[in-house]
């Protein structure tokens, strides 16, 4: 699907209650339903490397995919009167907290000519 018009002809299509439904053949079970998904999952992912990226649990780490562990984690404390203009920041742009934290930081250390 390359564009919004082949989304929405999908959704039409998958809402649509007169649209037939095709069969998904003969159920699977066990050993054979389990080897079937991994082989989905390996044709999806591409790689045993990939997939096991892709079921490594918890969040990803920010920054470098490949490093392992938490990301480092920055906390403070802000005046109310900030916290409000901050939650206003939050709903206008759409943004989490910690990615507007992240850009905050960013931008700081940009200024400070410590980052680029």
């Amino acid at each position: 699907m390359d564009s919004e018009a082949d989304y929405d002809a999908l959704a039409a299509l998958l809402t649509d209650p007169d649209a037939p439904v095709r069969s998904a053949g003969k159920a699977l079970h066990g050993a054979a339903a389990a080897a079937a998904g991994r082989e989905f999952l390996l044709r999806e992912y591409g790689s045993e490397e990939e997939l096991r990226a892709a079921l490594r649990p918890g969040r990803p780490r920010i920054g470098a995919p490949s490093a392992s562990g938490e990301s480092p984690t920055v906390r403070g404390r802000i005046s109310e009167r900030d916290y409000a203009a901050f939650k206003t920041l939050e709903s206008k742009t759409g943004k989490k907290q910690s990615e507007l934290v992240r850009e905050a930081i960013h931008l700081l250390l940009v200024e400070n000519k410590l980052a680029s």
